[in-house]
């Protein structure tokens, strides 16, 4: 999925960069719609954050959630929407 310019997670986050830049450079940002989630030491955790807020309810299904780290050049971003997993179907794992 590519990150679209006009995103609103990408809008919050370049309105909110030069001051996340100034304090937590080499960290990671995440933003759900206009609303800034946390910063993180690294992609780990940022990501286990963002886990973690859906599996609480704090994200509805398939919001997009962009974690960027805060240097430049930006080195990662991404983008995603996460989903309530189906467990009523079992899943064949290839092999």
């Amino acid at each position: 999925m590519a990150i679209s310019e006009g995103s609103e997670e990408q809008k919050t986050y370049e309105s909110l960069r030069p001051d996340l830049m100034r304090k937590y450079p080499g960290k990671f940002a995440v933003v759900c719609g206009r609303r800034l989630l946390g910063v993180y030491e690294g992609v780990d955790d940022a990501m286990l954050a963002s886990s973690r807020a859906f599996d609480a309810d704090q994200l509805p299904d398939g919001a997009a959630v962009l974690i960027t780290e805060l240097a430049e050049p930006c080195n990662l971003r991404v983008m995603a929407r996460p989903y309530a997993k189906d467990l009523s179907t079992p899943t064949a794992l290839a092999g």
